[in-house]
């Protein structure tokens, strides 16, 4: 083998470590021993992290951090929860979390072993900080997935009770009315006939009013364009009305499309498309349908003003989000490429038959 001059040869699989570091390494298993080396918690924050839900894998996080730190006490508070490993008494250090540049918590860390140098409980704190601040946000996530799913559950309730009402105090009464008119129109029939004819006048306006109040309830609970035209033509239907310019896309086959998905994507459109026509002060606008293999993405822009620095989500925004959440999907608000605003919505989809099977 020939070595050339000025070139070390490193041995085949293995990397080469300066005697610098390598000395580092050594006092840092004699000081800390091997629950403060950096590889270690690491690969054990990594691992916790993949393979517990949100709750557990920050409870078993901030072990894995107070373990390397040797510490009394570690704790971790995200949105008003303490979650405590040990006894943290004296708080001598405290670390904010920050995930994507957002605040999601903050690291609370009691006194650590004497033996320890400051130095590198720095790095040790360095290093995990990121991990704590990666499984705070999914504790967070889990948390405003829960009052997601809350909100929607109370919501469907509070429409079942609606529908409930309508129904018996609507329909059902106009019925009973109905009914009434038939009766009184058949005993004046030979007697009355002028009477009687005012009276089946009155009962024709009332079977138009019950008409137009089932066509009421049936589109509150899915379009009836929906069947008549299928998602893209329901949503070109939209887009016409109004004053401003919408042009719809579509990419991949939209034709049978579970029903729930399609009635989120219908609302989730309608719902933008209004709020573009009433705030963006837009002229024209883009509805985006596309299907993937098990996803169908809704993406709604515009070329308007765009939202305000500082906004809070009105009646309609947080409609859409809880459709898309409802169905295990995301709906993300913000800024649009070109200026406006955009809204896409990712919805889950479990059935896709081969186009070809349909011609």
């Amino acid at each position: 083998m020939t070595v050339r001059p000025g070139h070390a040869h490193l041995p085949s699989g293995r990397s080469f470590r300066p005697p610098r570091l390598r000395l580092r390494h050594l006092l840092d298993r004699l000081f800390h021993g091997t629950t403060g080396e950096l590889t270690s918690l690491t690969r054990r924050l990594r691992h916790e992290i993949s393979s517990a839900e949100p709750e557990d894998a920050l409870a078993a996080v901030v072990e894995v951090v107070r373990e390397g730190l040797s510490a009394a006490g570690v704790v971790v508070e995200v949105d008003g929860t303490r979650i405590t490993s040990g006894e943290a008494g004296e708080v001598t250090r405290e670390v904010p979390l920050i995930w994507h540049g957002e605040e999601v918590g903050r690291l609370l860390v009691g006194p650590t072993a004497a033996r320890r140098s400051a130095a590198h409980d720095g790095q040790v704190l360095t290093a995990l900080t990121p991990y704590v601040a990666d499984a705070a946000h999914a504790v967070r996530l889990a948390a405003d997935l829960r009052r997601s799913r809350e909100r929607i559950l109370t919501a469907r309730e509070e429409e079942r009770r609606r529908l409930c009402r309508d129904l018996h105090d609507g329909l059902g009464h106009a019925l009973t009315d109905m009914a009434m008119s038939i009766n009184m129109a058949r005993i004046s029939m030979r007697t009355a006939p002028a009477s009687a004819d005012r009276l089946l006048a009155e009962l024709r306006g009332g079977m138009d009013a019950v008409g137009q109040e089932i066509r009421e309830l049936v589109y509150g609970l899915r379009p009836p364009t929906l069947d008549e035209l299928g998602l893209a033509g329901a949503v070109r239907t939209l887009a016409i009305e109004g004053g401003l310019s919408v042009v719809v896309e579509t990419e991949g086959y939209l034709s049978d499309l579970p029903t729930a998905a399609e009635v989120a994507a219908y609302r989730i459109a309608q719902e933008a498309l209004t709020n573009v026509r009433k705030h963006a002060g837009a002229r024209s606008a883009t509805v985006s349908l596309r299907r993937g293999n098990s996803f169908l993405t809704v993406q709604i822009s515009d070329n308007g003003r765009g939202l305000p620095e500082t906004f809070r989500s009105g009646i309609g925004l947080i409609s859409m989000r809880e459709r898309a959440t409802e169905l295990g999907g995301t709906c993300v608000i913000g800024p649009a490429p070109g200026g406006g605003t955009a809204v896409e919505a990712v919805l889950p989809i479990t059935v896709r038959r081969d186009p070809a099977l349909h011609h």
